[in-house]
């Protein structure tokens, strides 16, 4: 028997288990940590219900501007407004005027559903006389009364956002007029399994107005 050959046996069993110890390396790495870590489905169910809620309450021959953060670490928010402008092009009648893209920087507050300030808002309100509607992806903010006087014409306002008892002031006086907001009925309506995408936005969101009624935050103590 040659014992070089002998020699290269282990060798070559020591180098394929390297190369299978990184090739499962580099497809644990790939599933768990390079794959999207939120439900795609439900983000794109998101921006599907406000693009028919932007058509419900506009109608046609409508023009709204999107405002939302830049997208490059919110993968997220990409599908929303990607799903948001597919099916506004669907549902026929309604365009984009303008995108307002803000830069979060280093501010963790940006988010889906929050991070607009009422300084930016009031300023793209002021901006926006020729849109028929603000859509926002990134909430919606509190607005003194000395600045709700100011505003003497304002595009409708539907928003994502997290903190719909907050707003309960703007959704009354028709300032905000739809809003998207997590769950906070329950049980959900619908399967305990969502497999469509209006199953999946109704067991985590629901839709609220100015006759919704919201909870109301606990007091102070």
């Amino acid at each position: 028997m040659n014992s070089s050959s002998g020699r290269a046996k282990p060798k070559l069993i020591v180098a394929g288990a390297v190369l299978a110890i990184v090739g499962s390396a580099f497809w644990i790495y790939h599933w768990e940590f390079a794959q999207p870590v939120f439900n795609a489905e439900l983000h794109r169910a998101v921006g599907q219900v406000m693009a028919e809620e932007a058509s419900r309450l506009l109608g046609h021959n409508a023009k709204v501007v999107i405002v939302a953060m830049e997208t490059r670490h919110a993968p997220e928010m990409k599908l929303q407004i990607e799903s948001f402008e597919t099916h506004l092009k669907l549902l026929g009648g309604i365009t984009v005027k303008n995108r307002v893209m803000l830069d979060p920087g280093d501010n963790p507050k940006f988010r889906p559903g929050s991070g607009l300030s009422e300084k930016r808002f009031l300023k793209i309100a002021r901006k926006s006389s020729g849109a028929d509607a603000i859509v926002s992806f990134v909430g919606m903010p509190e607005v003194s009364e000395a600045d709700l006087a100011n505003l003497k014409s304002i595009p409708k306002v539907i928003a994502e956002t997290h903190s719909p008892e907050k707003l309960i002031n703007l959704l009354n006086k028709k300032i905000l007029n739809v809003a998207i907001v997590p769950r906070f009925e329950f049980p959900a309506p619908g399967p305990r399994t969502p497999e469509t995408s209006r199953q999946w936005f109704d067991h985590y969101f629901q839709i609220v107005t100015a006759e919704t009624t919201l909870p109301v935050p606990d007091a102070a103590p």
